[in-house]
This record gives C-alpha cells, structure tokens and sequence, in this order.
C-alpha cells in the first residue's frame, strides 16, 4: 500500500480493518487451506476487476467479466495442478481474452471502429493484467502447496513470513513516513514515499523477516537477512508500480472498497512481486541448505 497520505482516509479506519485482514489471513492460511486458496483467489480477481474499470477509463477495453473470471480461476488451477496447470491456464486465459476482444469488435465494427494500435493496445492491456495479477501472485499458491521435506517447512510458513514481513514494511513506512518523512524518494511518481520512511520499514523489515527465518522457516539467521532484504526491495518496486500505473492512468486509488486502504489493489500491490520472490527464495534455500 502507498505510504502517502491520502485525504479523507480514516487511520482509524485503516487499522481497524487491516487488524481484520490480517485475522482473516491468518486464520485461512492455519486452519483451512481450502479456505486460503478462496481468500486469495477472491482477491486477485477483485483487483483484476478494479484495474480492468480503470484501464477501460482510458480507452483501453479490458473485457471485464471473462478476465475476473479467468483470473479467479487460476489460484485454484495452480494449488491443485502445479506449475504445469499455472502456465497452460494463463497462456488459455490470455488467448481467450484476445479472442472475445477480437469477436467484440467484430459485431460491433459497425458502431465501434478502433484503428490496429487500439486493436493492439486492448490486447495488450489484457495480457498486462492477467501477468500482472494472477500470474505473479499465483506464485503464492505455488508456495502454498510446497509439504514440508527433509528437513524443510510446509510452504505454508513461507506464505505466513512474507506476508506479515511486506506487511510490518507497508505500516512502519506509512505510520512513520507520514509523520517523520522530509526527503522523498521518487516525487514525480510518490511524493509522500521519503527515504525516512524507507529507512524505518527496513529495519521493521530486517527483524521481522530474520526471527521469522529462525523461528517459522528453520533456517540460518544470515539467510532471513536475505528474505528481509528482497522482500524490501519487492514492497518498494511493487509499491511504485502501481503508483505509477495510478499516476498514468489518473486515478487517486482503485477503489473504495476497504475503508481505510483504497481498493484491493491499494493492498496488492507490495504483495505481487513478493509472491514471486519468495518463491524464488524458497527454492533457493532448498539448494543451499538440503
């Protein structure tokens, strides 16, 4: 989540309902696992469809209903199936997408007219969401499903240590940054992101990630220095992605959805890239460490 403050937001508000998010992710991911596979599928696909409505502002027409269809179904695909099923269903979505683009704008040729570069910008823009969105956090579900094996922890506890470490990132900047930020990082993307505040959730960042490596994952401290870092680096570019993509497209926040937060994607965002790297990371232990 971007670490300005935005006006007419609630702090209240925002605590109040990022404390019952997290209860909600915590209690999926530790009781039920079916339970977390909906959560998170029921999340991509709100934010598909929120970034779908905002690129459509644009001009760029996003198919909305079958993209938040397809994309709702490609968690579940990839915890029950693998990474077989992950590619192979998001290759299927994205040629399905182009093609009901392709049919729409043949009945409506007589009413709609779009030059190639539109034609090619609205299948384009697709494509862009469903990687963006689904793919990159289908990665969760990839780690989800990891058993735990000689010696290794179930995926589970990787899922629990990027979260609530991108988590501790997103607040400690935000809670900090607002109050003690004086030199901006990037102003011509996010103003209100300063060096203060980036200084302040790395070291939130660093801690967390390291007692959770100890403690969770059963590994070396050193390498939770490593998971701290990458996951920083993932929670600031992810940050400024959707800050940029806001910024182009000219909007304040997704949505409304989540008082407090924005939109679904206004959460998102620090995650998606985290997803990935922490796969990444966790495949990378098992061949430093098995």
């Amino acid at each position: 989540m971007s670490t300005q403050e935005a006006k007419g937001r609630s702090l209240s508000q925002a605590i109040i309902f990022g404390l019952l998010l997290s209860a909600l992710f915590l209690a999926s991911v530790l009781v039920v696992k079916e339970l977390f596979i909906f959560v998170l599928a029921a999340a991509v696909a709100t934010g598909v469809w929120e970034l779908s409505t905002a690129l459509r502002q644009k001009n760029w027409h996003v198919p909305r209903i079958p993209i938040t269809v397809g994309s709702l179904i490609v968690i579940p695909l990839t915890y029950y199936g693998g990474e077989r099923a992950q590619w192979l269903g998001v290759l299927a979505i994205v040629g399905a997408l182009v093609a009901w683009r392709g049919l729409e704008l043949l009945i409506k040729r007589g009413t709609l007219k779009r030059s190639f570069s539109e034609t090619f910008n609205d299948f384009s823009s697709s494509a862009f969401v469903v990687i963006y969105l689904p793919l990159t956090m289908s990665f969760a579900a990839l780690l989800f499903r990891e058993p735990a094996h000689d010696g290794f922890v179930e995926g589970k506890y990787w899922i629990i240590t990027f979260v609530t470490t991108v988590i501790l990132i997103d607040s400690s900047a935000y809670l900090f940054g607002r109050k003690l930020g004086r030199h901006p990082m990037l102003p011509k993307v996010s103003p209100k992101k300063s060096w203060e505040g980036f200084a302040i959730s790395a070291l939130f960042g660093l801690t967390s990630a390291v007692i959770q490596t100890v403690w969770l994952l059963e590994l070396p401290w050193w390498f939770g220095l490593v998971i701290g870092a990458v996951l920083i680096m993932s929670a600031v570019l992810g940050d400024f992605a959707e800050s940029l993509i806001k910024r182009d497209l000219g909007v304040k926040d997704m949505s409304s959805l989540i008082p407090g937060h924005g939109g679904m994607m206004d959460r998102l965002d620090s995650m998606l890239p985290a997803a990935l790297s922490s796969y990444l990371l966790m495949a990378l232990s098992v061949r430093l460490f098995q």
